[in-house]
């Protein structure tokens, strides 16, 4: 078997030993609980952009047509998705909404972008071995030591 050497970046981590192939995993549906009432959304143009979802989303009055779009996009400075209500077609916030409206409208796009990205999460660790989510892990700053559950450290956590 033939070995891949890929550069890495500084900035970059290899997560290798993933577990691939055929095989299905049972996942978390999204909550309609969540829905704006009156909103449709009918519309989407999404990506992962390194991971972060980024896109829009379209949301049509129920009752008179209006038209919303969601912004979704990753704010580096403050580390969190965020979601500006914006015009449907040109660059701006939008000015035909009431606060109330935007605000059931956001919460429904930040529910159904939560779970796409619990769920890209549950897929990561699906597919992740020991050996990968330890590299996962470091890459997030978040490479700690493990301890087995019968750690007598875990105890004294208690």
């Amino acid at each position: 078997m033939a070995e891949l050497y890929v550069p890495v970046r500084e900035s970059e981590a290899l997560i290798p030993d993933l577990k691939m192939g055929i095989g299905a995993l049972t996942v978390r549906r999204w909550d309609p609980a969540n829905t704006a009432t009156g909103w449709t959304l009918y519309g989407a143009d999404l990506t992962l952009d390194v991971g972060h979802p980024f896109g829009s989303m379209f949301y049509r009055n129920d009752a008179d047509g209006r038209v919303l779009r969601i912004g979704v996009k990753w704010h580096p400075p403050v580390q969190q998705l965020e979601f500006p209500a914006l015009h449907p077609s040109k660059p701006e916030l939008t000015s035909d909404c009431t606060d109330n409206e935007v605000a059931a409208i956001v919460l429904d796009a930040r529910s159904r972008i939560g779970t796409l990205v619990a769920i890209n999460a549950q897929i990561g660790s699906f597919v992740a071995t020991e050996e990968s989510e330890n590299a996962i892990l470091d890459a997030s700053g978040l490479g700690l030591e493990r301890l087995s559950e019968d750690d007598p450290r875990l105890a004294r956590d208690a």
